[in-house]
């Protein structure tokens, strides 16, 4: 039978450690902190990891996470992430993010030792741990244990588990994975949506189908970073990196908070801990005013609004979705892997004058001449060409406009004769398809990750989970 706990993140580490219930009875102090960076700097490198603790509405924001706990005392058993509001969401889902692509980076330093004897008779263990985003597609399964560490493949000792969870709450869809390794562990993270849009999941180190031999306990520091942008992974012939991982869409000061389970005691008995981080406004009074979007063009399917002049300053938004009204007739939107892109612009700025709108994107998405792209604009209740400019040396696409709603980029369909696609140098005109959400909000205690998120609010689960014993609720 499956034990449906799990152990505490670090115990996870060492000999494909399983996850099971821990003692009943607390013993002794319980203290751990919690810490929380956010900046714009560097957004695709692991290796430089936040220090100013303020990212500017519409940037892409990297994220780091520390955990501390003191000398002898146990790991959490789990934990329950959330951002109160909820400003720093995902991109527009988890399908744009390629396999194998860097999304973040694990450092920990934690005790280790037998069961029930940790403080007196573990050893002190370090780890580095690259995060990748991974396949869902359960047909690339080989049956092999290698399976539990490749982004390529689905690991098949995580079927029992994905379709416990599944069982536990009706409508529930798995869309993202993550998958980190090294020599003394492999690390998944799965992540579920929700019919109300929502987002669920759950994360183990090691193999959940072998038996548990060890267990952790302080001292711990954990240091868990989330990129802003993707970064490439460079052991892929493919170039995985620039796509818009996470952004900040609302000014303020955001309270992080973490609710952490010792492993020692009942299910449910929850020490909250809090830290904040700042979302900065984006959009100063001046002329010609730029302001990034998406992380900016340097990104893919990043935006870049110029105003000719803010009257008063604030916050200028954007919500990229993967779904919205059809393009005109006889067009296509342009996306990332074959997935349309809508670009929801909003402002609370004071503005007069035109603006202009400039997207970056993907040209392996184009299947005819860039040239002919076009950016559309949804006014009223239809879309108008808005575009001035198509850089196809750099992928940039701009527009002017008066105001700002949701934009996307087009190209003409392929035409077909006599039922025969007609080819054109380039590549097909397939259509792009669109995902939706799935289903309900139902929790259970045996899961460690059963902390709902709204879509709207989503942190950053694009390129997977937050890792064990955390997740992001409202």
């Amino acid at each position: 039978m499956r034990v449906s706990r799990f152990l505490p993140l670090a115990a996870l580490l060492v000999l494909l450690l399983a996850w099971q219930g821990g003692p009943a009875v607390a013993q002794g102090p319980f203290t751990p902190t919690l810490s929380v960076t956010l900046d714009e700097v560097a957004p695709d490198n692991p290796d430089i990891l936040p220090a100013d603790d303020d990212c500017p509405v519409g940037a892409a924001c990297k994220l780091l996470a520390t955990t501390e706990l003191p000398d002898g005392q146990p790991v959490w058993e789990w934990g329950s992430y959330s951002i109160v509001p909820s400003p720093i969401i995902g991109f527009a889902g988890d399908a744009l993010v390629p396999d194998g692509a860097v999304t973040g980076r694990s450092l920990l330093s934690v005790r280790i030792g037998p069961l029930g004897r940790c403080p007196a008779e573990g050893r002190i263990i370090s780890l580095d741990l690259t995060w990748l985003d991974g396949t869902t597609d359960a047909s690339t399964t080989t049956g092999s244990p290698s399976d539990l560490c490749s982004f390529s493949h689905w690991p098949s000792q995580l079927n029992g588990m994905r379709d416990d969870f599944l069982a536990a709450h009706p409508g529930a869809a798995l869309y993202a994975r993550r998958v980190g390794s090294n020599p003394l562990v492999c690390a998944n993270g799965l992540s579920f949506t929700q019919t109300d849009g929502s987002i669920l999941g759950f994360e183990v180190w090691g193999d959940p189908t072998a038996a548990p031999t060890n267990e952790s306990c302080g001292p711990m520091l954990h240091k868990e970073v989330f990129l802003g942008l993707s970064a490439d992974n460079p052991d892929t012939p493919a170039d995985e990196g620039g796509i818009p991982l996470r952004t900040c869409t609302a000014a303020g000061t955001q309270t992080v908070r973490w609710l952490a389970d010792r492993r020692d005691t009942p299910p449910g008995d929850f020490l909250a801990l809090e830290d904040t981080g700042v979302c900065s406004p984006n959009t100063p009074a001046g002329n010609n005013v730029p302001v990034p979007l998406n992380g900016g063009t340097a990104a893919l399917a990043g935006i870049d609004v110029t105003f000719s002049e803010i009257t008063g300053g604030g916050s200028t938004t954007v919500i990229t979705t993967t779904a919205g009204p059809p393009p005109p007739t006889g067009f296509k939107i342009v996306g990332l892997a074959e997935i349309p892109l809508y670009f929801d612009i909003n402002t609370d700025a004071s503005y007069s004058g035109d603006l202009t709108v400039c997207v970056r994107y993907d040209e392996s998405q184009v299947a005819g001449p860039e040239g002919n792209l076009k950016l559309m604009q949804r006014i009223d209740s239809g879309f108008v060409n808005v575009t001035t400019s198509v850089d196809t040396a750099s992928n940039i696409i701009c527009g002017t406009t008066a105001h700002l709603s949701i934009f996307v980029v087009v190209e003409p369909l392929v035409p077909s004769v006599g039922g025969i696609v007609e080819m054109q140098v380039g590549g097909s005109g397939s259509a792009a398809s669109s995902a939706a959400g799935s289903s309900g909000t139902s929790a259970s205690p045996s899961y460690i990750a059963v902390a709902a998120l709204g879509a709207a609010a989503l942190l950053a689960l694009t390129a997977g989970a937050w890792y064990a014993r955390k997740r992001w609720s409202r």
